[in-house]
């Protein structure tokens, strides 16, 4: 799309919000207050202070950034030199000083990154991976250590970290010295990288108070550990959007947890930026009725949320009927909730804009990426009516794990949209403040349905077994708390001192994080330290209490046997098939079958082969299968999938990846009685870039709706089977299309 061809007739510029949405999970422990994972200190490096840097060169162009006050205190922790974390101490430590144990934590955890973008590039790096090879069954990785020499750990020791500098800290002299010499590290320069890291992140946030001083950015604010507002105001809220939804066994109502989230919140960001802030990201997008008039009680006059929740809110309110068009007028206003002078506004993020910049425009050279978003943007402003003042368009999205996916960490896409913004007639950047201070009528919207910004409800934190039962072990806590409130002497101040901090561990529970990786729907390799660290703080809570915890907190709540071996579809859908991952969404109802616990003697291939996601439609099964860029473009070995069937047993489908020929072939294969191919059928349903995506028409192998599939994956590299999955047998679906598209519309 050629942004020159779309030029509004009208002079008024469209405004344009973008908002970068800076959060982590509190991953501080409750003992010795070190850190568990790194991400916050590996983020401080590589995006916090690029993100708001690149700016400086574009004064013209004005965002907001959204700083989560439990990451600005976790950043300012690593700022003050009392941080640490596992990564970092074995980063530390001296390579001939590693233990067994320490050598496999590095081969299996350091390089934990972007291979494309942060392993690829460097020589010595990838040449450290080629040596441990794809590998991620424990006991395999084990026998590799032997291979690594203590050079080779102090090189991995370095170059995991140096490739999470951004790049701002890889322009430092210290740091192309470095990134010059390559190998052969000592641990004087280890020690030297380590400590230029630890300088840096202390000046990420002076870099926001900066920014923040000169009028380019505006910064808002989250709930102080993140939590879902609308549940801990009324768990009964994800009704709203799922009347049939399964809640925990007790009820959780506490308003008050809530108002405290937001003062604190406001409390954080004035002492850090000397003012009040103006507006909230609640935390992802969550909103309900009773959380607007606790952000207005606070002095927040803005909101943002997703469009979606617009769309249900203005069909609550009888202003959308049923089949009725949603147009931009409607979609690019801000709204006002209620009547009241100091109603809160509210704004409604543009879904497709923003999950282009989070998880398409990767694929796009940075400039072509620019004219593309442009020119959708100056197509927006053509469409929209004459006034132009009151309208904007918010994009609002993750500001820090997209960009390990980008080019040069996404500073040349950036550097391109911000200067076709700042020179563009049609198109103002400015903050949600800024175009707030136009003072245009808003128009009131007399109901706000209560959802979030995914499929616009709440299931992604409460509804599934595990998630409630987390929710039922806050909730007890919770009680106890209040009812231990009452007794509180008011002259003893060490007993007040210890419930508060009782309470303070509660708030650290309500956070929406613990919440996310329970169930089925969202997965990591962290799952289970999560898991622990939620239960750590409840037990904590009790003890501060001087009470005895209830033995259920010292029960896991993921559930080994059955977490993830099989996760269903519940929605029908039909991806793109084009080897990228479109958007947000579009696998994100998939099923997915783990062999995360199928205990096999098999190789288990390093991040790629540990599952994959299924789901269909009325015509097809859709099979994608995440597979690392350095296997798919093995010159030496063609990769290939073959998907098998239980009936009919005559045919399955294969797909053949040969880089060294180029050759990209799907097709259907039938074979005769003695297993020897007879015929091939090419097929059309595929697409292998960063992903593999495979389609398989229900015609073809003679299933129809409401009858059961059952199939199997085998992956092969070259003539070696590197894994089958399920191991032994076949996964068996229903294609059940009448209760997907009842589920779908209940959504």
């Amino acid at each position: 799309m050629d942004s020159m061809e779309i030029q509004p007739k009208r002079n008024d510029p469209l405004h344009v919000l973008i908002l970068w949405h800076m959060h982590q999970p509190i991953y501080k422990g409750v003992g010795d207050g070190g850190f568990l994972l790194p991400w916050v200190r590996l983020h401080a490096l590589k995006d916090y202070y690029d993100m708001v840097d690149v700016l400086a060169d574009f004064p013209g162009v004005h965002v907001t950034f959204n700083l989560v006050p439990s990451l600005m205190e976790q950043i300012q922790d690593y700022a003050d030199r009392d941080a640490t974390d596992p990564f970092l101490d074995l980063s530390l430590k001296p390579a001939a000083e590693l233990t067994a144990d320490d050598r496999l934590f590095l081969l299996k955890n350091f390089f934990s990154l972007n291979f494309d973008q942060m392993v690829q590039p460097y020589a010595r790096y990838k040449e450290l991976f080629e040596k441990r090879g794809h590998v991620g069954d424990l006991d395999k990785l084990r026998e590799k250590t032997a291979l690594f020499t203590e050079p080779d750990y102090r090189d991995l020791q370095v170059w995991f970290n140096l490739a999470w500098c951004g790049h701002r800290l890889q322009q430092s002299p210290e740091i192309q010295t470095l990134l010059s010499e390559g190998r052969n590290f000592s641990e004087a320069d280890k020690r030297r990288l380590l400590e230029a890291q630890r300088r840096f992140i202390g000046q990420v946030l002076p870099a926001y108070q900066a920014a923040a001083a000169r009028g380019q950015v505006e910064v808002s604010t989250s709930p102080y550990y993140h939590p879902i507002l609308p549940l801990l105001c009324d768990i009964n809220s994800a009704r709203e959007a799922l009347p049939n939804i399964e809640l925990p066994r007790h009820d959780f109502h506490h308003p008050e947890d809530a108002v405290w989230h937001v003062q604190q919140a406001v409390r954080a960001h004035q002492r850090l930026f000397g003012a009040r802030p103006a507006g909230m990201w609640p935390s992802e997008g969550s909103v309900s009725e009773e959380m607007l008039a606790i952000a207005r009680a606070e002095g927040i006059r803005w909101v943002a949320t997703d469009e979606e929740i617009l769309h249900a809110s203005l069909r609550r309110s009888g202003l959308l009927r049923e089949g009725d068009p949603f147009l931009p007028e409607r979609k690019y206003l801000q709204y006002r909730c209620g009547d009241a002078a100091d109603s809160v506004h509210i704004f409604f993020r543009d879904h497709l804009l923003s999950d282009m910049i989070g998880f398409t425009y990767s694929t796009y050279d940075g400039e072509a990426a620019a004219d593309d978003l442009v020119s959708r943007l100056l197509l927006i402003r053509k469409l929209l009516p004459d006034d132009a003042r009151r309208f904007a368009v918010p994009i609002i999205l993750d500001g820090e794990n997209a960009w390990e996916h980008y080019a040069d960490n996404g500073v040349p896409f950036l550097r391109a949209l911000y200067a076709r913004l700042e020179r563009s007639p049609f198109l103002k950047a400015v903050s949600f403040s800024e175009h707030l201070a136009l003072g245009e009528a808003a128009p009131v919207l007399p109901k706000v349905r209560a959802g979030s910004w995914i499929f616009g409800s709440f299931s992604t934190w409460v509804g599934h077994p595990e998630k409630n039962r987390g929710w039922d072990l806050l909730a007890a806590t919770r009680k106890k708390l209040a009812e231990v409130s009452l007794t509180l002497p008011a002259d003893d101040a060490a007993r007040r001192r210890d419930f508060q901090r009782a309470l303070e561990h509660v708030m650290v529970a309500e956070g929406s994080d613990w919440f996310w990786w329970y169930g089925e729907d969202h997965f990591s390799e962290y799952d289970r330290e999560f898991d622990q660290l939620f239960r750590a703080h409840l037990e904590k809570a009790w003890r501060q209490l001087g009470l005895q915890p209830p033995d259920e907190l010292a029960a896991p709540i993921i559930q080994k046997v059955s977490r993830f071996k099989v996760q269903r579809p519940f929605e029908l859908l039909t991806p793109v098939l084009d080897g990228f991952i479109t958007d947000y969404f579009e696998w994100l109802a998939a099923g997915y079958f783990s062999n995360q616990y199928a205990f096999t003697t098999m190789q288990q291939v390093h991040k790629i082969f540990n599952g994959f996601h299924f789901g269909f439609d009325h015509h097809n099964l859709y099979i994608r299968l995440d597979v690392e860029t350095a296997i798919l473009n093995d010159k030496k070995y063609p990769f290939r999938i073959e998907i098998h069937f239980s009936k009919p047993g005559d045919l399955f489908y294969r797909m053949v990846k040969d880089t060294r020929r180029k050759k990209l072939v799907y097709e259907q294969v039938t074979v005769d009685d003695s297993g020897t191919e007879a015929a091939r059928r090419p097929c059309g349903l595929v697409g292998v870039r960063q992903i593999v995506e495979l389609g398989v028409p229900l015609a073809d192998i003679g299933i129809h709706e409401n009858q059961v599939i059952e199939f199997a994956l085998k992956i092969f590299i070259g003539d070696n089977l590197a894994e089958r999955m399920p191991h032994q047998g076949f996964l068996a679906q229903k294609i059940a299309i009448d209760d997907l598209e009842k589920y779908y519309w209940l959504v």
